[in-house]
């Protein structure tokens, strides 16, 4: 009876030294090491065993599971499969929206100048046609680079450029 008590406390203590929190990217993806630090752009951590400082992007973590079984959640992942999921493209003129994702291109997209003078609706053209083009490409995020409006002969063209991110 007692060597069943002493190995059940040994395995206790053995698991509490061992544990760890565990960071969940969203690629699914799993870090296990010790949280340090949250900021409002990274999340800084130590693997076990090590005392370098490492810190990774919130905006490709999903969450972080602590060893206090406490969830903290960041992100969601947004799945985009092709053009028809356009709607699901993010835009921001954030550059700290983009940290830790990968590059893909940067487009030009313009609306069409034709009959309507309603510039409004011709911004809402060039960036639908922009969320396309980035969901076509795989894109979940577009960093807005320029957008401007010109016109011919009263009618307005709105042209936008961006950068597309994806995930790793």
């Amino acid at each position: 009876m007692k060597k069943i008590l002493i190995i059940s406390v040994l395995s206790v203590c053995i698991n509490i030294i061992y544990a760890q929190d565990k960071i969940i990217k969203l690629t699914g993806d799993t870090i296990s090491c010790r949280v340090s630090e949250i900021t409002d752009d990274y999340v800084k951590y130590r693997y076990e065993r090590e005392d370098v400082l490492n810190n990774i992007s919130k905006n490709i973590i999903k969450e972080i599971v602590f060893i206090s079984g406490r969830v903290q959640k960041f992100n969601e992942l947004i799945i985009i499969t092709g053009e028809d999921d356009w709607e699901k493209v993010h835009v921001t003129n954030l550059e700290s929206d983009i940290k830790g994702l990968v590059k893909i291109c940067e487009v030009n997209v313009k609306s069409n100048a034709v009959m309507s003078r309603d510039v409004g609706k011709q911004q809402q053209k060039a960036m639908e046609k922009l969320k396309r083009e980035a969901a076509k490409k795989g894109a979940h995020i577009v960093l807005l680079l320029d957008e401007h409006t010109t016109t011919y002969r009263g009618a307005p063209s709105v042209a936008i450029s961006g950068i597309l991110y994806k995930y790793k």
